[in-house]
């Protein structure tokens, strides 16, 4: 391939398409990972706040 002025725009528009499909790639990866981390953590409260119900309960009706 010659290093024609056409070439290298062409080789620039190329650049330009990976590095835009890259920050796309890393977007979705971003927000694929922040709901996890957000389920997650929603997920580790409820468990909590059911274990410390179950606490509660226990004390509120000891076994005979």
């Amino acid at each position: 391939m010659s290093d024609t002025k056409a070439a290298w725009k062409r080789r620039a528009l190329r650049a330009e398409n990976q590095l835009q499909t890259m920050q796309q790639i890393r977007k979705a990866d971003f927000d694929f990972n922040r709901a996890i981390y957000s389920r997650s953590a929603w997920q580790a409260i409820c468990i909590q706040e059911i274990r410390e119900a179950i606490a509660r309960m226990d004390e509120d009706f000891p076994n005979a």
